[in-house]
């Protein structure tokens, strides 16, 4: 049996590779388009979240709030998120796709799912399953709360 130095040097190998990897798949240049990779990873979560509070939104992507705050920025400039004052705390400060953000954070989305089709063709059907389970219990580990990574 291996030992866990061993699968501790395979992963310190693979982890910058699939990192690169993980983020060419988000990469916006297919798109033509003309957004860095935080604000592209901020158009996919306000899509699948479809709002959140700047404070949650920066601690849902690792993100200082000042650090999220200018993406936001930029991308409100850009026309594709709109902000509001929160209904019971006039501070809070709620950010959302416009109808051109939803548009392109979906046109990102697609890129990015093209992407993992095609890395999947490279996994046998027989080891697909594991491989998922593999990943999700991955993700578990190094995310602040399960909530953060279930679907939906």
């Amino acid at each position: 049996m291996k030992s866990e130095s061993f699968y501790l040097s395979k992963l310190e190998w693979l982890s910058p590779i699939l990192v690169r990897g993980l983020r060419l798949l988000t990469s916006v240049e297919a798109l033509g388009q003309d957004y860095s990779f935080s604000q592209a990873m901020i158009l996919q979560t306000l899509l699948m979240h479809r709002e959140f509070r700047m404070n949650d939104l920066a601690r849902f992507l690792g993100l200082t709030k000042a650090n999220a705050s200018g993406l936001v920025d930029r991308l409100a400039k850009k026309g594709l998120i709109a902000r509001r004052q929160g209904k019971d705390d006039r501070r809070v400060v709620i950010v959302y796709l416009t109808p051109k953000g939803q548009k392109a954070a979906r046109g990102l989305a697609r890129v990015h799912r093209q992407g993992l089709a095609k890395m999947m063709q490279r996994i046998r059907q027989s080891d697909l399953k594991v491989f998922i389970q593999t990943l999700e219990q991955m993700a578990m580990g190094l995310s602040e709360t399960q909530r953060d990574i279930r679907p939906g």
